[in-house]
């Protein structure tokens, strides 16, 4: 999973034009912690499938001129990761890839607030996974939402 995790954050920076350079933790949890952190976080009720807490704000439109060396975290709820694989039937590897590249998108300075992030977003989240050998997962007209903040 670690390796899965690293490969997948290492994709994204390079899906979006960043360096590899700093650092992302990625926490792999379950259903109880994510309703802790989406209620605490986002004043939200239940799980999220994936959340993003950033160390830095900035816009995806922004380049940095020093990259930070830490760049945030990511906590991926598994008990969501493993329901949504099988309401989706596809592989729990694939969705956790899929979500590790969302948070680090996030972590970038890209969210899905507006229709042209929406659409930016998933061209890199395609384009990441991709890097990974996993193919596009809207190609199936299944659209999990993502929560990540």
């Amino acid at each position: 999973v670690d390796d899965l995790c690293d490969r997948a954050v290492k994709a994204s920076f390079a899906s979006a034009g960043q360096g590899s350079y700093g650092e992302v933790s990625v926490l792999l949890t379950n259903d109880l912690a994510m309703c802790e952190f989406n209620s605490q976080y986002r004043g939200r009720e239940g799980p999220a499938n994936v959340l993003s807490f950033p160390a830095h704000l900035r816009s995806a439109h922004s380049r940095v001129e020093v990259e930070p060396l830490l760049w945030g975290d990511i906590a991926i709820s598994f008990d969501r990761v493993k329901y949504e694989a099988k309401c989706e039937a596809k592989p729990i590897r694939d969705h956790t890839a899929h979500l590790v590249v969302h948070g680090t998108l996030h972590l970038l300075g890209f969210d899905h607030k507006e229709m042209l992030d929406i659409a930016a977003m998933k061209r890199l989240e395609v384009s990441s996974l991709a890097r990974l050998g996993i193919s596009d997962p809207y190609s199936a007209g299944v659209n999990v939402e993502l929560s990540a903040l």
